[in-house]
């Protein structure tokens, strides 16, 4: 009959629309997955210089810290002590710099291994003048894991001149 709809019971609509969105997120699943294995070491270099930047814009605040450290993550500290996550996150956003410094990096070298980033590194600090007031070389390490680069290590240690003998 010309104009007629066909009428499909809501039992029936169901059992079609169910199967397709199956596959439709079984394909979206498939890419996804596809897209992870296609990493290039470029790519990886960009994600850890771009991770490493992150941190030290916002190395004293919780929620930025969180997302950037695994829960693995251990800070090995110059009294001997291993800072765990909730250790370093809590040190961190509760000792803060005095207001007038300024950090930035000197120098960064990325090393891929696979799924794990080691980073090393100078972080110069200045103050509102400009003047140097420190300098820390550190090494960072990143594990590559749910999709995205995190921190399982991080060490540093205050650069100083020594003395001619």
């Amino acid at each position: 009959m010309p104009g007629a709809q066909l009428r499909i019971n809501p039992m029936m609509r169901a059992a079609l629309i169910r199967p397709s969105y199956c596959i439709l997120i079984l394909i979206t699943g498939c890419h996804m997955r596809a897209l992870a294995q296609h990493r290039t070491v470029e790519c990886d270099r960009e994600a850890l210089v771009a991770l490493e930047k992150k941190w030290l814009r916002s190395e004293h605040r919780a929620t930025e810290l969180d997302s950037i450290l695994a829960s693995d993550f251990v800070h090995p500290v110059v009294t001997g002590d291993l800072l765990d996550k909730a250790q370093h996150i809590h040190f961190s956003s509760t000792h803060l710099p005095p207001a007038d410094r300024q950090n930035h990096f000197d120098g960064l070298k990325v090393r891929l291994y696979g799924d794990v980033g080691i980073v090393n590194g100078l972080v110069v600090t200045t103050n509102d003048k400009g003047e140097e007031v420190r300098r820390t070389v550190f090494t960072d390490v990143f594990v590559y894991r749910n999709q995205r680069w995190q921190a399982i290590n991080a060490q540093e240690n205050e650069v100083r001149k020594l003395e001619s003998p």
